[in-house]
């Protein structure tokens, strides 16, 4: 008994100090000093600068494109075609001919108002030099003038039947599919082939009837097509319709597009985004932005350090959200790694380029 009792005496001032030694070691300042050292590594983050940057403000809509000028190709005269001067898609200059019909009776009924003329033009000559004279009577000089100018009138007419027996391209474009052969009749109803300028091509879209007070001839258009998935085409307003579609109510709209390498094409369905206006303010990436409650916040570096400020948020533009208060331009906002820091944080930041 008195053994025992001698053991646990010894036993129990040894666990003790244990106790107060290890203590000791985690509070002394030596051993806090070697766990904030831990702490206070930087962490890797990606970071933004902000700037004082420019955002359009834009309404988007769907169009449907077509060709600036439009056409089928008909023949003003009824007639068998002699040639064909054109190929299936061919681009064509304007008065280019396209068709030739044949036209030897025109031809020969010009020939034969020509010689009448001349005829007709010789007698008129003779009596107006007998009328200096008095020696022909004034009713017979006017009756020759009435019929050289009728005579006159048929030839032109004769010449106007003559060149339209020739098919000619009216604008510059280009040919759709040939749709006649040589030999074949056609009539002033027969599509001998389409014509399509579509050097501009133009955009026809509805934006919502509470923008109408903003809208105006010469406002930017951009268009994307799925065709062209990586190409932006950018275009001008050229025309507002003065009326309200009621089923819609919205606001039919036109827009022109340069289309010098003929990339758009008629009929085509475009994704349409018309800039109102410019929105100036500080930009800052969407995924630096902090939400809580009804509060935003940001981690701004300073001098390599996190430090949480709260931001005023305006508004959000595709990714981007505008700052009205609580940064500067200059100021570096962490944008990748927010969950690794906290304020306070020492960071090693790298800028993202955006």
């Amino acid at each position: 008994m008195n053994i025992s009792r001698q053991s646990g005496k010894v036993v129990f001032p040894v666990f003790i100090l244990i106790f107060l030694g290890l203590s000791i070691y985690l509070y002394l300042p030596h051993g806090q000093s070697q766990q904030n050292g831990r702490n206070m590594q930087p962490t890797k983050v990606l970071a933004h600068t902000v700037t004082n940057d420019q955002r359009a403000v834009t309404v988007e809509g769907i169009g449907s494109s077509r060709a600036n000028q439009a056409i089928y190709i008909k023949s003003a005269q009824n007639d068998y075609i002699d040639s064909i001067h054109f190929d299936d898609g061919e681009h064509v200059k304007a008065g280019q001919l396209l068709v030739q019909l044949r036209d030897k009776e025109e031809q020969l009924r010009v020939a034969e108002l020509q010689a009448n003329l001349s005829e007709v033009k010789r007698q008129l000559d003779r009596l107006t030099e007998l009328a200096r004279s008095q020696a022909t009577a004034k009713s017979l000089l006017e009756e020759q003038r009435a019929k050289y100018e009728a005579t006159q009138a048929q030839l032109e007419a004769a010449k106007t039947k003559l060149a339209e027996m020739k098919v000619s391209a009216p604008f510059a474009g280009i040919l759709g599919k040939r749709m006649v052969s040589k030999g074949a009749f056609v009539s002033t109803s027969t599509e001998i082939t389409s014509l399509d300028d579509i050097s501009v091509i133009k955009v026809d879209f509805n934006v919502p009837e509470k923008y109408l007070a903003q809208l105006s001839m010469g406002m930017n258009v951009t268009a994307r097509s799925d065709a062209y998935p990586d190409r932006t085409f950018t275009g001008t307003v050229t025309h507002v319709s003065s009326r309200i579609d009621m089923a819609t109510r919205s606001v039919p709209i036109s827009a022109s597009f340069t289309n010098k390498d003929n990339m758009l094409r008629p009929g085509m369905l475009l994704n349409t985004a018309l800039e109102l206006k410019t929105y100036e303010a500080l930009l800052v990436p969407e995924k630096a932005i902090i939400p809580r409650q009804n509060k935003h916040f940001v981690f701004k570096i300073v001098d390599g350090i996190a430090q949480q400020v709260e931001v005023k948020v305006d508004k959000r533009y595709d990714g981007w959200v505008g700052i009205s208060s609580g940064l500067q331009s200059g100021d570096q906002v962490v944008t990748e790694g927010i969950i690794k820091i906290r304020n306070g944080s020492p960071v090693n930041a790298q800028e993202n380029d955006q």
